[in-house]
């Protein structure tokens, strides 16, 4: 839903009349400043000043001076009883002649503070006076609300005439339904994925697809050829149980190769060559990759890989913050590990996660993958690195040639640059691919993650990139503030064919409407999928990072939001990517596991809880929560830490994962994961030598998991989830 402008609030009927702000015009003194304000700063520098000067109504105002790079805030002492649902609405007049100010209202439950913004309007230097409207909804356990400016940084204002009010909450506006080009769902064709590895025992291990629309009759025969030697048929029956092989009796030092055929056929459906323990690629040159998008280029039906080098990470934020020594490349291998193309980010994209989204996927439904990027153009930097000006741009690439195809602006930072901290929020940025008609796969851009965020979403087709929506939350209630994730999920929560865009503690709905928001703040991490298999629909589960009394890791509805089960126990700052994988037979659904940090932002205390909320008493996971992966026989995940391999509450398996972890997807084989790493100058592909007791079809045809994997080469990563549940599937 899209909400009216705060204007509309201030014409609507009010729920009692405005409230009285203590000396809201500065007319009052007390000493150089004003009675019932409180001057603050970090170092204790600068000043909140009453004064005649300059004043937008009466014969006073407050001029606030700051030096230095930290915060400050000039508080009102008066105090206003609330409860949860309220909406009020704050008013300012403010001239910035320097730098940037705040109106916010802060939520305070029994004294303490709960929220320091829960509406919050901003003002950039203009040297003119300006009125600020900040509407405000009151979180669940506030019970008082009070008004403040902040800022950060140099500053130089003036701000008069304070106001609060209560109000009604917007009307909801209704958009058109999206309809892109395709006439069906555009899909991949995939072909069987075979892959033959060498396992500990020393047997050749081959696996390959089973594809969704293959009939449940379907069987196979496997052949084996050496240099010299005609194909021999390896399986005495037609291979219908499983959609693997054990060669017990390969030569071990011949070259071998493997032939798939349907069973009875003569026509071959796949070859490949053995390889030693695992699938390595070799780079054009010696350096290790960041990122991998992982989609076929070139129509063959086999996957390809474009990787972002070097594996280098800056992050926005001030104290985390530092210069880019080399820009970021992207790089496309094929599925032979053959090099076709690099593309230079160049200096105007500063080498972070949150400065370089991309996705690789068919975009147009020609059976080839384009790659979308965020561009800049030359070297804007400013003199001490940080690209705060420039053109900024998404950018389709030709995904065989890496040579553009189409052009549109990305989201402006200007918005953001007007509020304290504008370069750090305006430089989180994201990009996924959402089927926002349930056919046309669509791009979605994302800026803004812990206060504003704008959403915008293009399809591609004919080589244009074609606006479908534009959303921001600027004019939504306050309960969509600052509710990014690090991560974007697309899946049809409502179950209309559809997809929806979870962002993170809200949902944008097919059409670019406000569907839901939890109001819980910033997820570290979330995981959507059919977590709890013993009730309907798709549900989520957050790790929610600012901390609170309750509900700060919790499973929710996806349809709806509503809190399904949350913990009731203080936290401080939920951290790192969690664990949301099915691990444990004894209980049904995805386990769920979050973490906790202390003062020094270190490992706290964490809990496992099963899908219904029962917590699982445990000492096996620890820290932030492993990786998970697909490996051995049965529906459960494997754990994946530290390079090893091992069962929640079982041993370890083979083999020693080496190399920097960089994705977990079904790209190869049968059902099962593979693990995708990086070493110096190497791309290695692990595929498990564990023999199946089952077939299924490869999870890359599940719509979630296949955009979960897409996304996967923005953001901070999580693994892959499935819209069912694989261990209550008949397989």
């Amino acid at each position: 839903m899209k909400y009216g402008s705060l204007l509309a609030v201030l014409a609507a009927s009010c729920l009692g009349g405005e409230l009285q702000v203590p000396n809201p015009s500065f007319e009052d003194a007390a000493g150089e400043g004003a009675l019932g304000w409180k001057w603050w700063s970090r170092t204790k520098a600068g000043s909140a000043v009453r004064t005649a000067d300059d004043h937008h109504s009466l014969g006073h105002s407050m001029c606030i001076r700051h030096d230095g790079p930290r915060d400050w805030a000039l508080s009102s002492e008066g105090r206003f009883p609330a409860k949860p649902g309220e909406c009020y609405l704050a008013s300012a007049w403010a001239k910035v002649k320097k730098g940037t100010i705040e109106l916010a209202v802060v939520a305070l439950s029994k004294g303490k503070t709960l929220d320091w913004s829960i509406g919050s309007a901003s003002a950039g230097a203009d040297d003119k006076w300006v009125k600020l409207e900040a509407l405000a909804e009151v979180p669940q356990d506030c019970d008082q609300v009070y008004i403040r400016f902040v800022g950060q940084g140099d500053t130089l204002a003036f701000v008069d005439d304070m106001g609060l009010q209560p109000a009604e909450r917007p009307k909801p506006v209704e958009r058109p339904k999206v309809e892109g080009y395709a006439k069906e769902r555009v899909r991949e064709k995939l072909g069987r994925g075979l892959v033959a590895v060498t396992a500990p025992d020393g047997k050749a291990h081959i696996s390959w697809r089973l594809l969704d629309a293959d009939p449940p009759t379907l069987a196979f025969d496997l052949y084996r050829s050496a240099p010299n030697e005609a194909p021999r048929k390896l399986n005495e029956q037609p291979i219908v149980k499983a959609t693997d092989f054990a060669d017990a009796v390969a030569p071990q030092a011949a070259e071998c190769t493997y032939i798939l055929r349907e069973a009875g056929k003569t026509d071959d459906l796949a070859k490949t060559v053995a390889k030693p323990q695992y699938v390595s690629f070799r780079l054009d040159g010696n350096h290790t990759f960041q990122k991998m998008g992982i989609a076929d280029l070139d129509g063959d039906g086999r996957y390809d890989f474009v990787l972002k080098q070097p594996n280098t990470n800056i992050d926005p934020y001030a104290g985390y913050w530092k210069r880019t020594e080399t820009p970021y490349k992207l790089e496309a291998y094929d599925a032979d590990g053959k090099f076709l193309w690099r593309h230079d980010l160049g200096w105007a994209i500063e080498t972070g996660i949150w400065y370089s989204p991309y996705v690789v996927y068919d975009l147009d439904g020609d059976g080839k993958a384009e790659v979308a990027a965020k561009t800049g153009e030359g070297d804007p930097r400013d003199a001490d690195g940080r690209v705060q000006s420039g053109p900024e741009c998404l950018t389709v690439l030709d995904g065989m040639t890496g040579k553009p195809r189409a052009q549109v602006d990305w989201p402006s930072r200007e918005p953001f640059m007007k509020r304290p901290n504008g370069y750090n929020y305006a430089s989180r940025n994201q990009l996924g691919v959402a089927y926002l008609d349930g056919r046309t796969p669509c791009l979605i851009v994302e800026r803004g993650t812990y206060n504003l965020i704008v959403v915008v979403a293009y399809e591609f087709h004919d080589g244009k990139l074609r606006e479908l929506w534009r959303w921001s939350n600027e004019k939504e209630r306050r309960t969509y503030w600052g509710q990014g994730a690090h991560w974007m999920h697309a899946a049809d929560v409502d179950a209309d064919g559809r997809d929806e865009m979870v962002l993170g503690s809200f949902v944008l709905d097919d059409n670019g409407s406000a569907l839901w928001s939890t109001g819980l703040g910033h997820p570290d991490h979330l995981y959507i999928g059919d977590l709890n298999p013993e009730r309907p629909g798709l549900e989520i589960y957050f790790g929610i990072e600012p901390g609170g009394p309750r509900n700060k890791m919790c499973m929710v509805d996806a349809k709806t939001g509503q809190i399904l089960w949350g913990i009731n126990r203080q936290t401080r700052h939920v951290h790192a990517s969690g664990l949301c994988s099915d691990i444990d037979p004894r209980y049904p659904g995805a386990e769920c596991y979050s973490a906790d940090t202390d003062e020094k932002k270190q490992f706290a205390w964490g809990l496992l809880h099963t899908a219904k909320g029962e917590v699982i008493e445990q000492d096996e996971i620890k820290g932030f929560g492993p990786r998970t992966v697909y490996w051995d026989a049965d529906p459960q995940r494997e754990l994946l830490h530290s390079g090893r391999l091992r069962k929640f509450r079982g041993g370890e398996l083979a083999p020693k994962i080496e190399g920097t972890y960089v994705a977990t997807a079904d790209v190869l084989g049968d059902w099962r994961e593979e693990i995708i790493t990086t070493l110096p100058g190497e791309m290695r592909i692990y595929t498990t030598t564990v023999p199946a007791t089952d077939r299924r079809p490869c999870l890359m045809q599940d719509p979630l998991y296949r955009l979960d994997v897409a996304m996967a080469a923005m953001g901070y990563y999580q693994v892959p989830m499935l819209s069912y549940d694989l261990a209550s599937r008949k397989p």
